[in-house]
């Protein structure tokens, strides 16, 4: 049991990590809304799209988001369920 624990705080120190920057925090709560592409995050969060690619990665390393390729536009979306609940219940505290 207490290696289960030490193995789920492992991965929420990760999800905590990531959420802990103002930016990657707003675009998981836009990407819980609906799937977006680059260009769409880059007007909304205004930040750069280099930017908002690097967080795209970085999330979808730690298997937090998703992507798709529509023609040659790539569309993420939150991959982890649990992450949606998460940012859903955030909204629902302090929004």
């Amino acid at each position: 049991m207490y290696k289960e624990i030490l193995q789920k705080s492992g991965e929420v120190s990760k999800i905590m990590d990531i959420l802990s920057h103002e930016k990657r925090l707003a675009m998981l709560c836009l990407l819980s809304e609906g799937d977006k592409n680059i260009a769409e995050l880059t007007t909304l969060l205004e930040i750069s799209q280099s930017l908002v690619s690097q967080f795209a990665l970085k999330m979808k390393d730690q298997n937090i988001l998703e992507s798709r390729k529509e023609g040659k536009e790539v569309f993420y979306s939150v991959k982890d369920k649990k992450i949606g609940e998460l940012m859903q219940a955030l909204k629902n505290i302090y929004c």
